[in-house]
């Protein structure tokens, strides 16, 4: 079993700090990093590149700056970037990462709508450097539409195929399900990954049973620093990896040397599985509505599970966090 992780601290955990991340910060992690195991790094704000917005959150560091620290610093990781098309264009955008070296990029979208991708994967085939497409929020598509997005992400010339349980709203039977769907669309030599969230508790059991269904790529942040509840815990996942024999105790030690880095710098913003986290696993919502809907909850005194459950009735995806405000404003009038 051969398992690349790929270590989204510096991306999804920018979602729990409200993408205050500072290029010193990544920096220091990279240097951290750089001698673990883990095949790419990945850096931004939380929504990727060009993302930083009123709308899903003002970054602290322009995406220039927290990438070439990452450059500077990664002599041994691939450095890797998140890419949403629509926040992030092209020629604004993408030629910058290009510019830097990036090694990775993951090109974005809605489980039910990799056509966006298009543009942005056959551009970065194009110039012959490792792209990946990413569907989000993967729960929201029965698995015959799940694959047929797969294989359209594949012919604009990506060579890997990441599913995300944006929600963190999958229990392990499903993700096995899913895997192995994959597997079957795809062709041998395409690689699928898993992205866990951690709101209903199933992070770890979830990545590990994607690696049993014949996933080679596991998302993992240290000490879990992510969206909602977080995502599996990079360290957890280096444990399990000991365990199974396919990495040695030293790498597994760096591991944790990069979780207390993350645990003594971000002490106030370490996730953690709460009421909100869990409505929003099973209500199947994005895990990084929490801080919005709790907010819209507390101004306009409505029940945080009706907000949640209308959100979920609407299937809103990121991106559309002032529809939560709307929401809440259309319960307080009933």
């Amino acid at each position: 079993m051969k398992i690349d992780i790929h270590d989204v601290t510096l991306r999804d955990g920018n979602h729990a700090l409200r993408h205050s991340l500072q290029a010193s910060q990544v920096s220091e992690y990279c240097k951290i990093a750089n001698d673990s195991v883990a095949e790419v790094i990945e850096v931004g704000h939380g929504n990727g590149l060009g993302a930083s917005s009123y709308l899903v959150g003002k970054s602290s560091a322009l995406d220039y700056d927290l990438l070439s620290a990452a450059r500077e610093s990664l002599t041994h990781r691939k450095l890797g970037v998140h890419i949403i098309p629509g926040f992030a264009t092209f020629r604004r955008d993408v030629s910058v990462a290009l510019d830097i070296g990036i090694d990775l990029y993951r090109v974005a979208s809605h489980v039910t709508e990799a056509d966006v991708c298009a543009p942005h994967i056959e551009k970065l085939a194009d110039r012959q450097v490792i792209v990946h497409g990413v569907l989000m929020m993967s729960h929201m598509a029965e698995l015959t539409q799940l694959a047929a997005e797969a294989r359209k992400l594949v012919g604009y010339g990506a060579v890997g195929v990441i599913i995300m349980d944006s929600a963190g709203t999958y229990r392990p039977e499903t993700v096995s399900q899913r895997v192995q769907v994959l597997r079957d669309a795809l062709p041998e030599k395409i690689m699928i990954g898993f992205h866990a969230h951690n709101n209903l508790g199933f992070g770890l059991a979830n990545a590990v049973a994607a690696a049993r269904a014949g996933a080679d790529i596991l998302d993992g942040s240290s000490a879990g620093l992510g969206a909602g509840a977080g995502n599996v815990h990079l360290e957890l996942l280096g444990a399990w990896l000991n365990q199974e024999g396919e990495i040695r105790s030293s790498d597994f030690e760096k591991f944790m040397q990069m979780a207390e880095y993350v645990e003594a710098t971000f002490t106030d913003y370490l996730p953690k599985i709460s009421s909100q986290s869990v409505r929003s696993g099973l209500a199947g919502a994005f895990s990084g509505y929490s801080p919005q809907v709790k907010m819209a909850s507390l101004a306009h005194s409505i029940p945080a599970q009706d907000i949640w459950s209308e959100v979920a009735r609407r299937k809103l995806v990121a991106g559309q966090e002032s529809v939560i405000w709307e929401i809440a404003q259309d319960l307080a009038n009933l």
